[in-house]
């Protein structure tokens, strides 16, 4: 209906309605946990063909990161592995050694410049000023979700060869279909389900809110940087899917932070190059610092030719691990959920869903008709209640 106002000649107005339509369609798809079916969709890196094959895209990003300061070790590389008690014959890319290692030898070494957070953020000449100007911005994920948009874009990145090396989808729970997220939760047990269900709906309202606090306040302040063309949700869920799955935690201190925070440092999702590609084993290492590096890595055993590196992502019941990552490690039964007292006795779990559930459909109802105002150029200010 308020397509047919306007006169179907306009080529503007045609490309802007298909825009309209088909970012709308995505988030729904999103929301309904629909977008695995999509695959690649929101991946935002342009001219993405020109970064070559998946090895290719890693071994550049290594090479990349030495040339900026980094040390990694001669004899780590890329190649495809297993799944630790998976029975599916699914491969999954991960790093190996191309020699023998020791326990606790330096694999790693990333230099602070090459980490990617709100400091990266606030020193930038252009999102700088914005920083200063909108404190929507001084948010650990929405700010960096920005920055990885905007650099994604951007053909001449400094940052291109990581981002070439970044999936193009994030398997990740929040994006599973009701059916699927049924099958998966099956794999835990009975008394984690709730947690699981929490956690998931949890991360999918931080990346709503998130999106829904910023990048209103972006597109009308600064619609020369801001295009909601560029900044779609799509690519947003996407940014956010890198970030929710590949961050480390970091101190960082500042102004706006330590006076929202109140303390003298505030730990902020950080993104580090390279070293952000080894994958989840219990028994292996977590990261580290050593003097003045920012993150350091080493080998988890004596390592042998062709072996798989891994580090630890940190100790989590299988809940947390399926809804944080996508996966449950083997032999990880033993670990207790965080808080889990919370949900022991007198927690009446079946109100607090409802509740939840009934406020949740009544937020995404309002988030559908908000985004469909962003794309459409109308104010609208959701208003769930």
């Amino acid at each position: 209906l308020w397509a047919s106002k306007i006169p179907i000649n306009s080529m503007r107005f045609l490309g802007i309605y298909i825009l309209f339509c088909v970012s709308l369609i995505a988030y729904i798809m999103i929301n309904r946990g629909q977008i695995d079916a999509l695959d690649h969709f929101g991946y935002p890196v342009v001219d993405d063909h020109e970064c070559g094959t998946d090895e290719e895209r890693i071994l550049n990003v290594f090479e990349w990161t030495r040339k900026n300061g980094a040390y990694i070790h001669p004899q780590v590389s890329t190649g495809m592995f297993p799944i630790e008690g998976d029975t599916s014959g699914t491969m999954v890319r991960g790093l190996k050694t191309t020699g023998p290692l020791r326990r606790g030898e330096r694999l790693f070494q990333m230099p602070n410049h090459l980490l990617l957070n709100l400091h990266m953020v606030r020193d930038d000449p252009v999102l700088g000023r914005i920083y200063n100007e909108t404190p929507q911005i001084a948010d650990g994920m929405g700010g960096l979700a920005v920055f990885l948009i905007r650099e994604a874009l951007n053909k001449t990145s400094f940052w291109r060869p990581y981002l070439c090396s970044l999936p193009k989808h994030v398997p990740l729970p929040i994006f599973y279909s009701q059916r699927k997220l049924a099958r998966v939760k099956d794999q835990l047990p009975r008394d984690q389900h709730f947690k699981f269900d929490a956690l998931v709906e949890a991360r999918r309202d931080a990346v709503e809110l998130h999106y829904v606090s910023l990048m209103p306040v972006l597109f009308l302040r600064y619609p020369s940087l801001f295009r909601p063309s560029n900044f779609t949700y799509a690519r947003w869920a996407w940014a956010c899917s890198i970030i929710m799955s590949r961050t480390w935690g970091r101190q960082m201190s500042d102004p706006i932070l330590n006076q929202r925070s109140g303390t003298n440092s505030t730990l902020v999702q950080t993104l580090v190059p390279a070293a952000d590609m080894p994958n989840h084993h219990n028994a292996a290492l977590e990261a580290s610092r050593d003097g003045n590096w920012s993150l350091v890595l080493r080998a988890q055993a004596n390592l042998t030719a062709g072996s798989q590196i891994f580090i630890s992502y940190g100790a989590k019941c299988s809940s947390e691990f399926l809804a944080h990552y996508g996966f449950i490690p083997a032999n990880n039964s033993h670990v207790a959920c965080k808080h889990a007292d919370q949900y022991g006795p007198g927690y009446n779990a079946t109100e607090h869903w409802e509740n939840t559930t009934r406020w949740r459909r009544k937020w995404r109802a309002s988030f559908t008709k908000f985004y469909s105002q962003v794309l459409s150029g109308r104010p609208f200010t959701p208003s769930p209640s």
